[in-house]
């Protein structure tokens, strides 16, 4: 109890403050978890490339009773990083007995990898919890007391197998522990095997049974899961016949639990290069790892030992990137191993030279644990913490933008720059970390794009990593406010404008070469005009937007960014042949209203060798899912695909 409640401390210090803000992901979780709060019931979520859903009811749940806030969805993950604590001690317990369990807990609580996984709003966080769970009910199962409660447990595996599988992706191959082991016992211990085979089968089966429905929803929609398709390069080159990739990423993803600068890189989660243990646990690891295949014929060794390999078996195929999180479910196995090294160790000392040999094993084990919790709260809170990179991948100054317009009086139109302006990246941070509901968002990378709402005022943010663009100088954008953030930052900063937007339009209007007379792109856009220049083979075009009706163009999907619109401009000879183009679009389709106002940039380079002849220049929209241009409309028919611009002399 007491190093749970130091775990417990330790994992709700500073919750609010670290992590810095919020990734993608958890704004994604928190964007998904209110839905459902709002009725939404989904089985699978569609958004950050595909996702199991149990992890967005239970925050959903926990916003019911304690509010929409990224520190609700924290708590969650705090309350999933502890429940696995306890129940790595209870297993521990029954598969080997108490003095490991403890060792075994304080390894695991002392850890960086238990503490950032238990503070990260993460689905996976609630993996290790309910597998865990199966695998405590499962050894119950096994080696409890017969009679009917053997039946009883046998429906809670069922339901605990059953929510892993909505939970995380490794959960669909590490349910194969339980069918493994089953075929060990018939080697080793059939009589253990002949009182439970029929309960734990049973349980195992009704569980996968439980997540037909997912399965059933995955078959009919085929292209909702991409995440798979990004993981199984490995395999296919395997398949191929090369194994050498394969080979790679199995000595990544060992070398990453105990070599200095192999662990994982993904930043977001880890701090790039830090092993998941230090020296001396990762020396107790091999050696529990010794331990197990000597005494193999003992099941909680062997049950530990297939726990590991198939807990990390995702990382021996993808690699050492995002291990912290695609093996998670390894967790507890990994810190068992040391803890039956410690124990050994200590039994040893003890039949050697008596009890206080013992003693000293203990204390030593003790320092260890406090040294390595030590090191790991000071390199989680204050290395990886306050890390300017971290600050970044969290959006920090995307939330302190936020909280600077809580704290403001007016509400209205504000038009927010970013890097990731689309639908499912910076604009869900911003809505979570926004407390107020009645302002009106418009989302650009005023780097290349911008958006101008038809209102008369609006305010303008810009961080200093996503500034307005030369061509945007425009009247009417005053800096109202520069807010200083931390010196070093990637965002150090944020500016404020308050924005005439009427001002801003007409220059823009008195700026641009009125469009040739045509009609609309797809019923949505009307090119109003733009300003063309071209020098040393070098194009800067600037095209001005109308927006007649968002609706035909607006994602069917908004989670899917995949879906949305991409201005196309290019340069095409007289025989044709495009020597120029640049495809984008910076202000997201997903975010506009009629009457708005879209100013898009394209900047490229001709081809080195031209033919004679003038060039044109074309425009004209596509959309990312099926790369099928927007018809050109005038009066009801369709007269092409692009608009040609003008005639083009290249010096």
């Amino acid at each position: 109890m007491a190093l749970l409640l130091v775990a417990l401390t330790v994992r709700l210090h500073a919750l609010e403050r670290v992590p810095p803000g919020l990734t993608h992901d958890e704004a994604g979780h928190a964007h998904d978890a209110e839905a459902i709060l709002n009725g939404a019931r989904p089985l699978y979520q569609t958004v950050g490339y595909g996702r199991e859903p149990l992890y967005d009811y239970l925050v959903a749940g926990a916003m019911a009773l304690l509010g929409p806030t990224p520190w609700t969805m924290r708590l969650c993950s705090v309350a999933c990083g502890l429940f696995t604590l306890l129940l790595t001690f209870a297993w521990a317990r029954r598969a080997f007995d108490a003095p490991v369990a403890l060792a075994a807990l304080a390894f695991q609580a002392a850890s960086f990898w238990s503490l950032a996984t238990s503070r990260q709003a993460l689905r996976s966080t609630l993996l290790p919890a309910l597998f865990t769970a199966a695998v405590y009910v499962f050894w119950r199962i096994l080696y409890g007391r017969p009679g009917w409660r053997r039946w009883l447990l046998a429906a809670l595996f069922a339901l605990f197998i059953g929510g892993t599988l909505y939970t995380y992706l490794p959960a669909r191959a590490v349910w194969l522990l339980f069918p493994a082991f089953l075929g060990y016992l018939l080697l080793v211990d059939r009589a253990a095997l002949r009182r439970a085979w029929r309960p734990l089968l049973a349980g195992l089966a009704a569980g996968l049974l439980l997540a037909a429905p997912l399965f059933a929803y995955l078959r009919a929609h085929s292209d909702a899961e991409q995440r798979l398709g990004m993981l199984d390069e490995p395999l296919q080159a395997l398949a191929a016949g090369d194994a050498s990739a394969v080979g790679r990423t199995v000595w990544e993803g060992l070398g990453a639990l105990f070599l200095p600068g192999r662990g994982d890189d993904f930043l977001a989660y880890a701090i790039p290069g830090r092993p998941f243990l230090d020296p001396l646990t990762g020396a107790l690891f091999l050696a529990g790892i010794v331990l197990c295949l000597v005494r193999w014929r003992r099941p909680g060794y062997a049950f530990a030992s297939m726990w590991l390999l198939i807990g990390i078996a995702p990382s021996l195929l993808t690699g050492a990137r995002a291990m912290t999180t695609r093996s998670i479910v390894a967790l507890p196995a990994v810190y068992v191993l040391p803890a039956l090294a410690v124990v050994t160790c200590a039994r040893w000392a003890a039949a050697r030279w008596g009890r206080r040999a013992a003693w000293m094993v203990g204390v030593g084990a003790t320092a260890l644990v406090l040294v390595a919790g030590g090191l790991a709260a000071r390199d989680y809170f204050v290395t990886w913490g306050q890390s300017a990179d971290v600050r970044a991948a969290y959006r920090h100054a995307l939330v302190e933008a936020a909280a600077y317009l809580d704290a403001a009086d007016a509400g209205g139109v504000v038009a927010l720059s970013s890097h990731t302006p689309h639908a499912p990246h910076d604009p869900y941070v911003f809505q979570v970390s926004l407390r107020r509901a009645d302002l009106s968002t418009r989302w650009f990378d005023a780097s290349r794009a911008l958006v101008l709402p038809a209102v008369e005022s609006a305010r303008l943010i810009a961080p200093a990593s996503a500034p307005l663009d030369p061509l945007f100088d425009l009247p009417g954008l005053a800096v109202h406010e520069r807010v200083p953030l931390r010196a070093g930052d990637l965002d150090p900063s944020f500016v404020v404008y308050a924005w005439d937007v009427q001002a801003s339009r007409a220059a823009l209007a008195a700026r641009i070469q009125p469009a040739p007379g045509v009609g609309a792109l797809g019923g949505a856009l009307r090119l109003l005009g733009y300003d063309l220049r071209v020098a040393g083979g070098a194009v800067e075009l600037l095209t001005l937007w109308e927006v007649l009706d968002p609706a035909p163009v607006r994602p069917a999907d908004l989670s899917n960014a995949e879906q949305d619109l991409v201005l196309f401009a290019h340069a095409v000879d007289a025989a044709g042949a495009i020597v120029g183009q640049e495809d984008r679009l910076d202000a997201p389709a997903w975010d506009w209203e009629a009457g708005d106002w879209v100013a898009q940039v394209h900047r490229f380079t001709l081809a080195s060798e031209l033919t004679e002849g003038p060039l044109t220049v074309w425009v004209g929209a596509y959309r990312r899912t099926d790369w099928v241009r927007l018809p050109v409309v005038v009066e009801g028919g369709v007269v092409g695909d692009h608009i040609v611009l003008q005639a083009v002399e290249v010096p």
